[in-house]
């Protein structure tokens, strides 16, 4: 499904370069569950920004489904809409609109109708638990719950993968095998997920971890 061939990606700020991902290649099959591993500033970020469809890489090529991702703008708003759910670390979700507003976002986005996007809500929300949280404010949640809320945002459009960062760094062990049962339940429904992180207890639940220190893939 996903598959990088030397993939690099260079920031530029002001005279300087900062190489984040250094020739970087892997593969990632459908269904599957992967921990992207490795220290703050190693590369994990800017590689699901890559799997995602939000950063172009510098060089190298990306493939989806043995396709080329283009690098245009255009293109790759259409390849996050038809195919990637996000999951943040803080949930970031819009703090003055309701729960209802944050989960339909994306289907806005795509135009879908307004009767069909409350019936969409309402099905992913009673499987996770906040059905009975749609006219709350993100303010008004636990942290765990502001996490069910983004998955249930990350899953709307029925994505093929979902790529996560950090998803449980800001909860306590609760909260955090709660998700990590929900993510490994979207996963076993045929969902492929990619999470970024540094916490082994993340890891052990995933079908392999691959390993990234200063931009580069290692064993």
């Amino acid at each position: 499904m996903i598959e990088f061939k030397s993939i690099s990606k260079i920031f530029k700020y002001k005279n300087t370069e900062i190489k984040a991902l250094d020739s970087v290649s892997l593969h990632i099959d459908n269904n599957e569950m992967v921990a992207i591993m490795g220290p703050s500033g190693s590369g994990k970020t800017t590689l699901l920004n890559i799997a995602g469809g939000i950063f172009k890489q510098t060089s190298g090529e990306y493939l989806f489904n043995n396709k080329t991702v283009l690098g245009n703008e255009s293109d790759m708003a259409k390849f996050r809409s038809d195919n990637v759910g996000f999951i943040l670390q803080h949930s970031a979700l819009i703090n003055n609109r309701n729960v209802l507003y944050n989960i339909s976002l994306p289907l806005k986005y795509k135009n879908i109708e307004k009767n069909k996007i409350k019936e969409k809500v309402l099905i992913v929300t009673d499987s996770l638990g906040i059905s009975n949280k749609l006219e709350m404010y993100p303010h008004m949640l636990s942290g765990g719950e502001c996490q069910r809320v983004a998955i249930a945002r990350a899953v709307i459009t029925n994505p093929n993968i979902i790529l996560a960062d950090e998803p449980t760094c800001s909860l306590d062990d609760n909260n955090k095998y709660e998700v990590l049962d929900i993510l490994k339940k979207l996963n076993k429904e045929g969902i492929t997920i990619i999470i970024a992180t540094h916490d082994d207890t993340v890891a052990q639940i995933c079908d392999r971890k691959i390993n990234i220190k200063n931009g580069k893939i290692f064993i």
